[in-house]
């Protein structure tokens, strides 16, 4: 716990003090769509973020934000290195969260798959049509 609120700290200092990630980023997606083919809140597609991590002993999260655009809030998540899966609140749009993923990833180039889950709120009457994100991989600042 008090890690995942460093972590969550770091990085929004980080972000804060540059306005964006830019030092040790890993992986950027600006943003992705995906388009559901499921009924209900869950949507049955995920969008892949892939980086590239420097081997087990580096520890890593990654920053999510919704779309400016979202007419909805949205709970996104993904399983972590321990298999356990992890997920943010849910997002009004703009919103933003981060994840701690772990340091279980050997080195070489990972693909994290993010899912959604949506919210009957604004837009959304019942069903989760589609949804974005611009998603950032980093390692935890030292």
């Amino acid at each position: 716990m008090f890690r995942q609120h460093f972590v969550q700290m770091a990085a929004l200092c980080t972000i804060t003090a540059a306005g964006l990630v830019v030092s040790h980023q890993m992986a950027q997606a600006n943003p992705i769509v995906v388009n559901c083919t499921s009924s209900g809140q869950v949507c049955d597609r995920s969008a892949p973020v892939s980086f590239d991590a420097f081997g087990p002993g580096i520890e890593y999260y990654v920053s999510l934000r919704a779309p400016a655009t979202h007419c909805s809030p949205v709970k996104y998540f993904t399983t972590d290195s321990r298999g356990q899966r992890v997920e943010t609140d849910f997002l009004a749009p703009g919103q933003s969260a981060i994840l701690y993923l772990g340091r279980s990833f050997s080195r070489g180039r990972h693909t994290l798959q993010i899912g959604a889950i949506g919210k009957a709120e604004g837009c959304n009457t019942g069903q989760l049509r589609s949804w974005g994100i611009q998603a950032v991989v980093s390692p935890v600042p030292q």
